[in-house]
């Protein structure tokens, strides 16, 4: 375990720093590979124009995501890298999860463990673009102040001087304000804060030392004013973490231009009727994990729910959407 000094720029106590010293254990990718993720994830075709759209909540699962071995080059736009017995797996809960039904649960069994959820739509966004960030944790098991990290990594000088790869990471325990991590309950963490959450970076950039100076985005932004994301962002639980489940859900990145929050599901749920025509009630289930057999048993499953919402019991629905029940009655497509 890595233990950190006190920076510079925020005194932070040896004792907290000791406890989670290894909960970031970052992606530490060559700059040669960080280099190359835009052209691969490109290649592959994957960044759709709906991923790409602004100011919506996207329903992520593990057919969204390429499993790779960590250090590896993307091949799609959303990648979960593992090492040793690390493991990531979408799943139902855990508690009520601040959106949908589910989560994605990262799992650490012992300490040479790691798994890492990295979304690439954000290669070439300015840092002094970001004006909010934002993930939630359940803490199933885990000791002291140990949960999962946010990572992103960057050019802090920018696509027009060479070199400058570096990965920032934000941890809650390192933004006291924000409460203590715990066990058992949904926690939402603040990874802006108006510009003054508490990040640190794997390697000497301007104005942050390596590893152990803590201090806030607006001033890693002021000392790089070019630094741009080169690939990743998204969530890291690192090695040394023995013992270690996190579910995570609700990472939120938000720009003036681009406002996304990313919902971790098991399973695609309709989230209207739309979700329902055309085919789509083949690749959307119930709630509780069961599927349709045609579109009209979709289509009512979104009319009960809005009229859950709504508190409206007149059953009045139009016809038209439930589709051509004799067609897809009897499907095998279950």
């Amino acid at each position: 375990m890595r233990t950190r000094t006190r920076s510079r720029f925020l005194v932070v106590p040896l004792a907290a720093a000791a406890l989670s010293a290894c909960s970031a254990d970052v992606i530490t990718r060559a700059p040669s590979v960080a280099a190359g993720v835009a052209a691969s994830v490109a290649a592959t075709g994957d960044v759709t124009a709906s991923r790409r759209a602004s100011g919506q909540t996207i329903t992520i699962t593990d057919a969204d995501v390429a499993r790779q071995p960590e250090n590896t080059p993307p091949t799609r736009n959303w990648v979960l890298y593992t090492r040793a017995l690390g493991t990531g797996v979408f799943r139902v809960g855990p508690g009520t999860p601040p959106l949908g039904i589910g989560s994605l649960e990262l799992s650490t069994p012992t300490s040479a463990d790691k798994v890492t959820l990295f979304n690439y739509d954000e290669i070439g966004t300015r840092l002094s673009a970001v004006s909010s960030m934002s993930y939630a944790t359940y803490r199933t098991s885990g000791s002291l102040q140990q949960v999962a990290a946010l990572n992103m990594e960057i050019d802090y000088n920018g696509p027009a001087a060479p070199g400058g790869f570096s990965t920032l990471v934000f941890e809650p325990v390192y933004n006291p304000a924000q409460g203590a991590v715990v066990s058992g309950q949904w926690q939402t963490w603040d990874a802006y804060n108006g510009g003054q959450a508490i990040w640190w970076s794997t390697r000497p950039i301007p104005g942050v030392c390596a590893f152990t100076c803590y201090v806030t985005w607006n001033q890693i932004v002021a000392a790089n004013p070019n630094a741009t994301i080169l690939g990743g962002f998204g969530i890291n639980q690192g090695s040394g973490n023995p013992g270690l489940v996190t579910a995570v859900d609700a990472l939120h990145f938000d720009t003036p231009s681009r406002s996304v929050t990313w919902n971790f599901e098991p399973y695609r749920t309709p989230a209207s009727k739309d979700d329902c025509k055309n085919g789509g009630w083949r690749t959307v289930k119930r709630a509780d994990g069961t599927s349709f057999r045609n579109q009209g048993e979709c289509v009512s499953s979104v009319d009960h729910r809005e009229d859950s919402d709504h508190g409206d019991q007149s059953g009045h629905h139009d016809q038209s959407d439930h589709g051509d029940h004799a067609d897809d009655g009897h499907s095998r497509d279950h």
